[in-house]
């Protein structure tokens, strides 16, 4: 899977899923369509960065140790754009970014193997 198809399959998925938690709970916030249009520039601006860090760090510290240590990042810096773009409380929108990035990485390992 190329860095482009992991991108888009990524907004693919956290978008979605942040429209729908944000829906479904009622969340104060703009509502689901920032909360998925936040989440949707959040991992486009974060995705590239990971994608390089993996690349670069895995030979040194092993896969699995730099895809965990990333994803908490990605988590957190995520979960804090979402809270400015979205106006979400802090403790949701890391909630949000936690959800949302768990179902893209599952997603991510189930296609890649």
């Amino acid at each position: 899977m190329s860095e482009f198809q992991a991108l888009l399959l990524s907004v693919a998925i956290e978008a979605p899923i942040a429209w729908l938690v944000v829906r479904l709970t009622r969340w104060p916030s703009r509502g689901p369509l920032h909360a998925a249009m936040a989440a949707g520039v959040a991992t486009a601006v974060t995705h590239p960065q990971l994608w390089a860090a993996v690349i670069w760090l895995t030979p040194r510290f092993g896969w699995l140790p730099v895809c965990l240590a990333g994803e908490v990042v990605v988590i957190v810096v995520e979960g804090l754009l979402i809270a400015w773009m979205a106006g979400l409380g802090m403790r949701h929108a890391m909630l949000l970014s936690l959800v949302a990035n768990s179902a893209s990485f599952a997603a991510g390992l189930l296609l890649t193997g």
